[in-house]
């Protein structure tokens, strides 16, 4: 089944009055849920600065959604970082579907083995022997 993506704005960071505007937006951070819809779930939390092409016109606060806010995110981290972190989350759940296998501890090599003595226990041994009687 192929993993869904979820991205979610967690917490916003600005300022009251940049501008002229008020409650401006600097900082998004945001949360990515993957999912492959058959339990095995991972996820990566950051932030992201927000401002974005000059060209688009100022948002105000009350009418951001979180489709704008993530809009934001994902125009300022870029595709490349994007697929990077989709790919990690990917192989996260990879792990949980088929773990590797368990690393051993292993023995440093300038060490010398520590050889544990032996100690076989002692058994007491009853031999009987008979001798012919005459």
């Amino acid at each position: 089944m192929p993993i869904t993506y979820t991205w979610t704005a967690t917490s916003l960071i600005g300022y009251p009055v940049i501008d002229g505007e008020t409650d401006v937006v600097t900082r998004a951070c945001y949360t990515v849920l993957a999912d492959d819809g058959e339990g095995h779930t991972a996820d990566y939390s950051n932030f992201a600065l927000t401002p974005i092409d000059p060209s688009v016109p100022f948002i105000p606060y009350a009418d951001l959604t979180n489709d704008i806010v993530i809009g934001w995110v994902q125009f300022n981290i870029g595709p490349d970082l994007i697929a990077a972190i989709q790919e990690s989350l990917a192989i996260q759940i990879e792990r949980q579907v088929n773990p590797p296998k368990e690393p051993e501890v292993l023995p440093l090599p300038w060490v010398p083995p520590v050889v544990e003595p032996v100690v076989v226990a002692e058994t007491e041994v009853i031999v009987e022997t008979s001798e012919p009687t005459n």
